[in-house]
């Protein structure tokens, strides 16, 4: 018996849904970022001056928000990052905007919406968070899908993605993809701590996990600290791994720092 795309087998069990036609998109760029040749830097970083500055910070400051304006404000300072490779070439952007990732509901069920932050190394972390609760809480945008894109998701799977891949070898389609650089956060699912592997088809991928107490050496002493496991994820046919190593030292010592929050105990 089939009802709204849901069909109940003849065994009971288990229900059989179609996938949502305006999920195939995601699965098509899925299949196309599996081929990408990542390399992956799993590090640890220590959030206790941003726990306290942020603790103060008026209006809230969240974690996501946080970590795409420290993010952003790396990839400025490192521009050959900020890129996206279209076949033999590789096309730069002349301006900083980071992608992120947004569970919201959406005719009754969970759908996850892409946001981007424009201009992310010129926002404050106020203002990304601001924007991300916005879209969670806010209409958001339709998924049904539009215009070309109707035809595209018409095709055979493998039809449409050899189109999908033919297209991105142009520089101008490919740069109409979107940001080169992403944050998903695991974070704001679980207060656990841990990793995270993404596959996704961008030059760069932050995750971000949960900060929990960890013991770390400090000045030859343990102590405990709040720590944000973040894996780095780096198209390597974009960035080689000394670029990439420069950059995530980068980040290390924004994050640490706290460098895009204001110090709320600072003298003016």
């Amino acid at each position: 018996m089939s009802r709204g795309g849901e069909t109940r087998a003849g065994e009971p069990g288990y229900v059989v849904r179609r996938i949502p036609r305006e999920r195939r998109p995601v699965l098509d760029r899925l299949v196309g970022a599996s081929r990408r040749h990542q390399v992956h830097a799993l590090v640890e970083l220590d959030v206790s001056e941003a726990r306290r500055r942020m603790a103060r910070a008026e209006p809230h400051v969240s974690w996501t928000g946080f970590v795409i304006a420290t993010l952003a404000r790396a990839v400025a300072a490192h521009p050959e990052v900020n890129a996206r490779r279209a076949g033999d070439r590789i096309v730069t952007f002349d301006r900083v905007d980071v992608g992120s990732t947004v569970e919201r509901h959406w005719q009754g069920r969970t759908v996850l919406d892409i946001v981007t932050v424009r201009d992310a190394d010129r926002q404050s972390p106020a203002d990304v968070s601001a924007l991300l609760r916005a879209t969670k809480h806010g209409p958001g945008e339709s998924h049904e899908p539009r215009g070309g894109m109707r035809v595209v998701l018409r095709l055979p799977g493998p039809v449409r993605r050899t189109v999908i891949r033919i297209a991105g070898t142009r520089p101008r389609i490919a740069a109409s993809f979107g940001p080169a650089v992403g944050v998903t956060s695991i974070g704001m699912f679980s207060s656990a701590w841990g990793w995270a592997i993404p596959v996704a088809p961008l030059t760069i991928i932050a995750t971000v996990g949960g900060v929990v107490e960890r013991p770390v050496v400090r000045d030859g002493e343990v102590v405990v600290r709040p720590m944000l496991p973040l894996t780095l994820t780096f198209d390597h046919a974009v960035v080689d791994g000394a670029p990439a190593t420069r950059f995530t030292e980068t980040l290390r010592e924004l994050v640490e720092t706290a460098a895009v929050l204001p110090d709320p105990e600072a003298t003016p």
